[in-house]
């Protein structure tokens, strides 16, 4: 059998409203508003009507019923709450003398058991997809922010002068340090051909190392090699071609 679930539908203004702020300000105001709400409840199944179901008899409920019902409330608490209820129009009787709640459809809500089962459904699919949606994002700003270290970590930066003679006094290499610093900082660090240094030390050990190399007494060599380093003025490019004539 297919259950139906019942619940009470409060507007966020409810105990603001004058019916209820009035109730509030009597003496067992709270308890009539708590015993008002437990009627919304228990008459759910018959529409708000105040009435039991035994076979095809109908019994109107009466203020032993509702004490009996109820549970919490004196006979007393009971009677002067259903008068106020009548005068404030939360309840009225019908032709039939039932009592019923007014507006009854706005106080109480319901779904079958079937209808809760597809909701709750939908609202783990809808959760799932938000899950997934997150760690997809999560995912992308990971992948960003290492993309983004990457980067920085293959960005050039250019070298101090001070690096530039630390690195070749370490490696004891006898180039000269402002001479390697002051042609690439005024090219604003690209060799000869144009291209962007990314490796200053590899420049260093593999262009300005192998002509520091050079013996020094092959003089035809060192006097050919400064014509053409004159006749040129572009020192790594000269440095260049002559490590590829292997000279």
């Amino acid at each position: 059998m297919d259950k139906r679930f019942y619940w009470i539908k409060l507007k966020t203004d409810f105990f603001n409203t004058a019916t209820i702020d009035f109730l509030m300000s009597q003496k067992n105001g709270c308890e009539y508003v708590v015993l008002y709400q437990m009627l919304c409840l228990q008459t759910a199944n018959t529409e708000g009507t105040l009435v039991s179901r035994i076979g095809e008899i109908i019994v109107p409920y009466d203020v032993n019923k509702i004490v009996r019902d109820t549970k919490y409330f004196s006979v007393d608490t009971v009677t002067v709450a259903l008068e106020l209820f009548k005068q404030l129009g939360l309840i009225y009787k019908e032709d039939n003398n039932v009592l019923k709640i007014a507006d009854f459809s706005e106080m109480v809500g319901s779904e079958c058991s079937s209808a809760k089962r597809v909701r709750e459904h939908r609202e783990r699919k809808a959760l799932q997809c938000n899950t997934n949606v997150t760690q997809e994002i999560e995912y992308r700003d990971k992948s960003k922010e290492i993309e983004n270290k990457d980067r920085e970590k293959k960005r050039f930066v250019p070298p101090t002068l001070d690096e530039i003679e630390s690195f070749c006094k370490e490696r004891n290499n006898g180039v000269d340090a402002k001479r390697v610093f002051d042609y690439y900082n005024s090219a604003n660090w690209k060799d000869g051909r144009g291209n962007q240094v990314k490796n200053w030390k590899q420049k260093i050990i593999a262009v300005w190392e192998r002509s520091a190399e050079k013996p020094a007494n092959r003089i035809g060599q060192v006097a050919h090699s400064v014509q053409e380093y004159n006749e040129n003025m572009d020192m790594e490019a000269y440095l260049e071609e002559r490590r590829r004539r292997g000279v």
